[in-house]
């Protein structure tokens, strides 16, 4: 997995140079294994220094989106190299409408795989305190505003990573985290209509209560059914016109480079029933 660990951006000219380049990298503008124009080329065409330039070259080598050599110059690594949880990684993805959707889908196929097994190790293994915190959070939730329920939302979901009590479901607290901020904020700001972020307390409440009382199969159904809408919701985006984007605020706009959550307010107990599962060994 690849590593969570944040590629920090730089200030001024070289930050907007690294937004620009490494935008412009997700969105297609140069393909993967593709030589980038030759440095003096890019640096003008950027209205930036060579200096600038190489800083900012260097910062997206860092989240894995450029591979330089000695008299080769630069070009942009293969997919698989990209740090997929770096949050400006991600960020260029969610602000770009063709990419949102496409990554949407990729992210609850994760959701699926991970959380519906984990919120049923949860409602095992979580202390009587891990239970009450969920219970606390869903209050939040239910009081909260879109910007704070960002956070709230966030922090139920690594909560129930963390009452698993499995060092490996628990270490992807920090990838999810990077992740789920990610998503929450641009469907936050970007989505309209039925896609606009919904924290729907309801649903929440209901997955606190199951783990709360113990009951592992409800609390698995709950967020497989949660995660299955997700990803329908997903499919829908990439197959719209795109009447549900709205984009980022213009402020948050990256410049242009040169050329060359579903919503999901639905009854608990309508919630298509999930694949009846195995309970969980004790371990």
């Amino acid at each position: 997995m690849p590593s969570p660990q944040q590629t920090l951006l730089p200030k001024g000219a070289t930050r907007l140079t690294v937004q620009a380049l490494g935008s412009q990298i997700v969105a297609g503008r140069w393909t993967p294994e593709t030589r980038l124009p030759h440095e003096q080329d890019l640096a003008a065409a950027f209205g930036v220094g060579r200096n600038v330039l190489r800083e900012a070259v260097k910062v997206l080598a860092g989240k894995g989106l450029i591979r330089t050599a000695r008299r080769y110059g630069s070009c942009v690594c293969k997919k698989s190299e990209w740090n997929f949880f770096d949050a400006d990684v991600l960020s260029w993805h969610l602000s770009d409408r063709d990419q949102y959707a496409r990554f949407l889908h990729d992210l609850t196929e994760l959701r699926l795989c991970i959380e519906p097994r984990a919120a049923a190790l949860a409602a095992r293994r979580a202390t009587s305190e891990e239970r009450a915190r969920l219970v606390a959070l869903t209050d939040a939730l239910e009081t909260a505003s879109a910007l704070d329920a960002v956070a709230v939302d966030v922090e139920f979901h690594l909560a129930i990573l963390d009452a698993t009590h499995n060092k490996l479901i628990a270490g992807f607290r920090q990838p999810f985290s990077v992740l789920l901020n990610a998503l929450f904020e641009a469907t936050r700001v970007s989505l309209s209509g039925k896609y606009a972020y919904d924290w729907n307390p309801v649903i929440h409440r209901a997955l606190a209560v199951a783990i709360r009382d113990g009951r592992e199969e409800e609390a698995y159904a709950l967020v497989f059914a949660m995660q299955a809408r997700n990803h329908t919701g997903a499919t829908d985006l990439a197959a719209s016109q795109g009447e549900w984007w709205i984009g980022p605020p213009a402020g948050d706009r990256r410049p242009e480079a040169p050329s060359g959550g579903s919503r999901d307010r639905t009854n608990p107990s309508r919630l298509k029933r999930a694949p009846k599962i195995t309970r969980p060994r004790s371990s």
